[in-house]
C-alpha cells in the first residue's frame, strides 16, 4: 500500500506482513519525512483517533484493507 492509501499524503509504498507491522512502518515513515505534509497529517490523525474506541475502529478498518490487498 502507499502512504496515501494508509491515509497519508504521498505515494512512497509501505510495505508489511501483517496489518500492525504495516501500521507501524507507515508511522516510522511518516515521522522520518521531516515535512509540513506527514506532520499536519500525523496532528489530524491523533486528534481524529482519540479513545480507545476510535484507535480501535481505526485498526479494524485497517484490517479490513489490509486482509483485501492481492498477494505479492
Amino acid at each position: 500500500m502507499t502512504c496515501k492509501e494508509l491515509d497519508g499524503v504521498c505515494d512512497v509504498k509501505i510495505k508489511g506482513e501483517t496489518p500492525e507491522e504495516m501500521m507501524k512502518n507507515s508511522q516510522e515513515h511518516a515521522m522520518s519525512a521531516n515535512d509540513d505534509a506527514h506532520k499536519n497529517k500525523m496532528k489530524q490523525m491523533v486528534e481524529t483517533n482519540t479513545g480507545p474506541e476510535a484507535v480501535k475502529k481505526y485498526m479494524n478498518d485497517f484490517k479490513v484493507k489490509f486482509d483485501a490487498l492481492p498477494e505479492d
